[in-house]
């Protein structure tokens, strides 16, 4: 069971990361938060063996002796209860202890969600060579992430497929551009690489099969779409070269993830980050996410049922959705649980634990994990841009006073 309670305590020293005051400041907190860390009832490495160390010059080495090639059980991974941690909370030693003490002092939680390519198009060190990017001086990251395994932590690296300036920006033939070549730009001014073209597909997935070298369990990818706001590009002149290849949008993105899932298969579990309104559409909403078509090429769908953006009024018959938090998980999950019945993935929803327009607190976040929980659902993920997570929160199921 991954239950806290279970937890063994084992007193652990870990390698030292090296690099100055940085190195001591973290080697001081790992001692104080990772020791005796277990989140799952059987870790699948031996904590007393092998102390991780990362020399120095060899900081984004990978050890050969971290087993990052076998499968977590899925019996653990349908129990993932986790929380999004960004590049810089990861890379920051203070920032990422207190979220490491948040996740040990409440009972249920296990995984962490931790960027390896963010909205940025930034990555937490320098990848292996010929893979182009924009690393962070996070060094230690690779350490840090073989230490967090052998702890018996569930790691999802959160992966941004197609939405990256930087990327587009120095490859711009790799991204959507105008009909004068210039850089397409989104509603929101954003870059955007281009999810026909399978060069794109080979750089995802080189990242991709990085972070399961580094040690993590499953790879998630987030915006693994087309722009939103690209409704009919490809017959308005903006250059998309490789549409012909495909049917739609939809075939384009779903060829996509059975390339991934090949990729990874044997090594890591893939799962695809969606928008919410995936369980209520019927086709696949100009951006290439249909429910059923990403349910059969991935291991987790992760519908984002934030309750905040079910803004228009009138959705599941409430006036104002967002607060509702209750009823709009349950129904957006139950049609998720329906829709994706016998085609292979399994439903690990994001909820939301910040506020929009509505102030959430204890009770919105509980709501939701309730609505997740009482449909049979063991797993789930919870969103805060900034990391800041709502104390008073149980991660474990209560009977929701909602029904």
């Amino acid at each position: 069971m991954v239950e806290r309670s279970e937890r063994r305590k084992r007193k652990k020293v870990w390698g030292v990361i090296v690099g100055g005051t940085f190195a001591l400041l973290f080697a001081s907190i790992s001692a104080s938060f990772f020791s005796g860390v277990f989140p799952f009832e059987k870790s699948r490495a031996n904590p007393t063996e092998g102390a991780g160390l990362v020399t120095p010059g060899d900081e984004t080495r990978v050890s050969s002796e971290t087993p990052s090639s076998h499968l977590v059980p899925l019996e653990d991974a349908l129990r993932v209860k986790g929380i999004y941690v960004t590049l810089d909370s990861a890379g920051t030693p203070s920032r990422f202890a207190s979220i490491i003490k948040f996740v040990r002092e409440h009972e249920g939680l296990n995984a962490l969600v931790i960027d390896v390519k963010d909205n940025s198009g930034r990555v937490p060190c320098p990848p292996p060579e010929g893979v182009p990017s924009k690393p962070c001086a996070y060094r230690h990251f690779p350490g840090l992430i073989q230490v967090l395994k052998r702890e018996g932590y569930y790691l999802i690296a959160r992966v941004v497929a197609f939405q990256d300036p930087y990327m587009a920006a120095l490859k711009p033939d790799h991204a959507i551009r105008r009909s004068d070549g210039s850089l397409w730009r989104d509603r929101d001014g954003r870059l955007w690489l281009n999810p026909y073209d399978k060069r794109n597909w080979e750089f995802v997935k080189n990242i991709a099969l990085w972070a399961q070298e580094m040690g993590f369990d499953e790879i998630q990818l987030d915006y693994v779409r087309f722009p939103d706001s690209a409704m009919g590009l490809e017959k308005s002149g903006v250059l998309m070269p490789g549409s012909e290849n495909f049917s739609s949008r939809s075939q384009a993105i779903v060829e996509f993830l059975k390339y991934m899932k090949e990729a990874l298969h044997g090594k890591a579990y893939l799962s695809a980050d969606v928008f919410g309104f995936v369980t209520i559409a019927k086709d696949d909403m100009g951006i290439g996410q249909k429910i059923e078509d990403i349910a059969s090429a991935v291991d987790f769908i992760s519908p984002m049922v934030y309750p905040s953006h079910y803004y228009n009024p009138g959705i599941y018959g409430l006036a104002v959705p967002e607060a509702d938090p209750y009823r709009v998980v349950s129904k957006a999950i139950d049609e998720a649980i329906q829709r994706t019945e016998g085609l292979g993935a399994r439903i690990r929803p994001w909820l939301q634990d910040f506020s929009l327009r509505i102030r959430y607190g204890p009770k919105e976040v509980q709501d939701q994990i309730n609505a997740v929980l009482e449909h049979g659902v063991d797993t789930f993920l919870l969103w805060n841009p900034a990391n800041t997570y709502t104390e008073g929160v149980r991660y474990v199921r209560e009977i929701s006073k909602n029904k």
